[in-house]
């Protein structure tokens, strides 16, 4: 995700507004057909959020979680900025509250994120050479990782380190974004990266995670910096595709693409996850809010739009499943379209008020029999 989002995905229910929402969710979650059963010998189906309070949530959305969902990840409270503000200081409530919250459940935790050029604090370069940025920056992987090893079932430790768009001469190159971490200690911060990770855990998944590097010039740039990784001996055992996309843009084209990825992925003998998963009704896909963040709520979908998504999510569906040797897990942005950082987009499962729009049904007929 850009930096700009911090304010709208950090953003979360009033009480006020959390009480109306308990008073409208009039079906239960456990009777509608549940994605992590249908889904349960082929691969995880996670959410992503987070335990800012107590109080976070109603106890009909922790019976959508439990009852739909075995992986979580947290949405932003393990990302470099929130959870180490400065260099002497840990906000760890959150994250804990949420590894209580799985453990209890005995649900999956995938920690979100190491290494990111958005939503770092300055500290990490105040003064810094080369050496001094790596230092911080093993300290902080070793303090977070350390933490909850045993207890996270892989990380992303690096997202999004490549550049937008592109053309057929980057395609070439691994047009790596000029972030203080590649400007401060250079291409090899990703290589490091990966290996204060498995310093920390040498039994985790490490993931390198971005957006639409399935399809295009930015695909081409992935594959050149995964092979680049392997050959350097990083221990990189999974990519994660974040599946950000609308329905105006999932075309026939797109779709191939997706499919053709995944493949690519698993001919370098790495795991696959699709990561933060949306197909909203407007607008355009990849990492960018583009104006469909929380704040007015949007008019209700058409039953037209409504049956678009739902077939959109089973053609994507079709794709994990028909790669399900290398997929290990399907995991949505947000819980709800009103918890969706895309919220006036529509883009999940479940409605504003928690209930199943035709997607879930296209979802779980997409599981194999």
């Amino acid at each position: 995700m850009t930096a700009n989002l911090l304010l709208a995905r950090r953003s979360f229910l009033a009480a006020p507004a959390a009480a109306l929402f308990a008073q409208r969710i009039s079906l239960s979650a456990a009777a509608v057909a549940a994605m992590k059963d249908a889904y349960r010998n082929v691969f995880l189906i996670g959410t992503a959020l987070d335990f800012r309070r107590p109080d976070e949530f109603t106890s009909e959305e922790l019976e959508l979680i439990t009852s739909h969902f075995n992986a979580l990840t947290p949405e932003n409270s393990m990302k470099p900025g929130p959870i180490h503000p400065q260099q002497d200081t840990w906000n760890w409530a959150p994250p804990d509250a949420l590894l209580s919250f799985s453990a209890d459940k005995r649900i999956k935790t995938f920690g979100h994120t190491l290494v990111w050029h958005a939503q770092t604090n300055p500290w990490f370069f105040e003064n810094a050479n080369r050496d001094v940025a790596l230092a911080r920056l093993r300290t902080h992987i070793h303090t977070l990782v350390g933490r909850y090893k045993g207890r996270i079932a892989g990380w992303d430790v690096v997202n999004e380190a490549i550049n937008d768009g592109g053309d057929a001469t980057t395609a070439a190159t691994e047009n790596l974004r000029n972030s203080r971490w590649l400007q401060t200690v250079g291409p090899d911060f990703l290589t490091q990266a990966f290996g204060f990770a498995r310093e920390a855990d040498p039994d985790v998944a490490l993931h390198y995670n971005d957006y639409t590097i399935e399809s295009g010039f930015k695909h081409q740039s992935s594959l050149v910096l995964l092979k680049r990784l392997i050959a350097d001996g990083a221990p990189i055992t999974s990519v994660g595709i974040q599946g950000h996309w609308s329905l105006t843009g999932l075309t026939p084209e797109r779709y191939q693409q997706i499919d053709d990825a995944i493949a690519h992925y698993k001919a370098l003998k790495l795991k696959v996850a699709i990561t933060e998963l949306d197909v909203t009704l407007s607008g355009a896909g990849g990492g960018q809010l583009g104006g469909g963040g929380r704040g007015t709520p949007p008019p209700p979908p058409t039953a037209e739009q409504l049956q678009a998504q739902a077939e959109a999510y089973a053609k994507l569906f079709g794709i994990f499943v028909k790669h399900r040797d290398a997929v290990d897990r399907v995991t949505f942005w947000g819980l709800h379209d009103r918890r969706s950082w895309r919220s006036a987009q529509s883009p999940l499962a479940f409605d504003r008020d928690g209930k199943p729009k035709p997607a879930l049904d296209a979802i779980v007929a997409a599981a194999p029999k």
